[in-house]
């Protein structure tokens, strides 16, 4: 079993890379390809920096927190965790050590609760050069849907699809939505997925009507139009 679809040796990197760039206003994306490729999202607002997605281990958090500091001199207040799986949660230690609350839903910290040795040894069989992390809960939890930087930044949970728990985040004076490991250019890994409620859980998101031009997406190549949902929807449907 691969952990994504797309090929071991196309994407997986021991050495890797880690990357920060714009994509508008203050939304900027950062393509980690660090033991298999994901995109997370930094978002600097007027006082202060949020960060989508904690990265793979506190290491490669640390670089990140490193190419935050040197684009701003803002600090880092905050990293919400957008599932329970290693590539969202497992640099949440580096960033609770410089001090940024960890954010996430209820669902996503009982579920880091219970099922982080699941998902680690998972991550572990596919990746084995991944270390043996131990779980470091979010501190700051929220019942449901929640909003950062002033409603800049939004936090939407619209059901089970890639995990359970998955959130997507919607930036709306960018027009942007983060679409988590819940969209992407390819099927992808659905070993945790709920394959009955992943297409509602799109077509809620269709629903909604969010005036947004971009999507990023949490693998493969990250920035992509409106249509990557319809297109993914198709994938499933097949």
């Amino acid at each position: 079993m691969i952990f994504f679809a797309v090929s071991v040796p196309e994407c997986f990197s021991l050495e890797g890379s880690l990357d920060l760039k714009p994509v508008r206003g203050g939304v900027y994306v950062v393509e980690d390809h660090y033991y298999f490729r994901e995109n997370s999202v930094v978002y600097v607002g007027k006082d202060s920096v949020t960060v989508i997605g904690a990265t793979w281990t506190p290491e490669t958090a640390e670089i990140l927190i490193g190419k935050i500091q040197a684009l701003t001199s803002k600090p880092i207040r905050e990293v919400v965790v957008t599932n329970y799986h290693p590539d969202r949660a497992g640099g949440n230690a580096a960033f609770k050590k410089i001090g940024a609350k960890v954010i996430s839903t209820r669902k996503t910290r009982d579920l880091m609760k219970t099922d982080w040795k699941k998902v680690v040894d998972f991550t572990r069989k596919t990746i084995p050069a991944y270390p043996d992390l131990p779980v470091v809960l979010p501190d700051t939890v929220h019942a449901g849907d929640f909003d950062l930087q002033g409603g800049k930044v939004r936090a939407l949970y619209l059901g089970a699809a890639h995990t359970a728990d998955g959130i997507f985040v919607f930036f709306p004076e960018e027009k942007i939505l983060y679409g988590n490991c819940i969209l992407k250019d390819t099927l992808g890994n659905l070993e945790f997925a709920d394959l009955a409620a992943y297409p509602k859980t799109l077509q809620r998101l269709k629903m909604k009507k969010l005036r947004f031009d971009t999507v990023i997406a949490g693998h493969g190549s990250s920035i992509h139009g409106p249509d990557i949902i319809d297109h993914y929807l198709k994938l499933l449907d097949r």
